[in-house]
């Protein structure tokens, strides 16, 4: 039996370059290839110096008020979040162009292209995932869970 080396596996892990450096490096091997560079490409190359590592990052397992947060920050720095989360019709797939919250009563609302209103539920937490591809993030819904209540055993 073969034993593979650390750096080896390291490199089919993809843990020693980042998200950008493998971007840059695929876009390099269609120019090497004289593959004509589609316009996402072409705009990923003209703003390469000004993208950072956390600009290409994926957010997983979040609470509400963190997803919340996330989401605000994203659309205040005018990036384009999309709600991939589903409803009894199925996967949303609409744009949000704002959030609202009530923490009083700790509701956190999704303000979506054409006004609809999506509620985030406190049972679950939330993926927000980047897409290379489309540029965009997109939100949806990871785990489900459920708080235990105390319950008090009289015998």
């Amino acid at each position: 039996m073969r034993v593979m080396g650390f750096k080896k596996f390291i490199s089919y892990l993809n843990l020693s370059e980042s998200l950008k450096e493998i971007e840059l490096n695929k876009i390099l091997d269609k120019i090497s290839k004289r593959i004509k560079l589609s316009s996402k490409e072409e705009e990923f190359l003209g703003k390469y110096d000004n993208i950072s590592d956390d600009d290409l990052k994926d957010f997983r397992m979040l609470s509400i008020q963190s997803t919340f947060e996330k989401i605000k920050d994203l659309i205040d720095k005018n990036k384009k979040v999309i709600c991939n989360l589903i409803d009894r019709d199925g996967r949303i797939n609409t744009e949000i162009k704002s959030v609202y919250s009530d923490y009083e009563n700790e509701k956190y609302t999704l303000i979506l292209k054409h006004d609809e209103r999506i509620e985030l539920q406190d049972n679950y937490l939330y993926n927000i995932i980047y897409n290379i591809q489309k540029d965009n993030y997109s939100l949806e819904s990871g785990e489900e869970f459920f708080e235990k209540i105390p319950v008090k055993n009289e015998d």
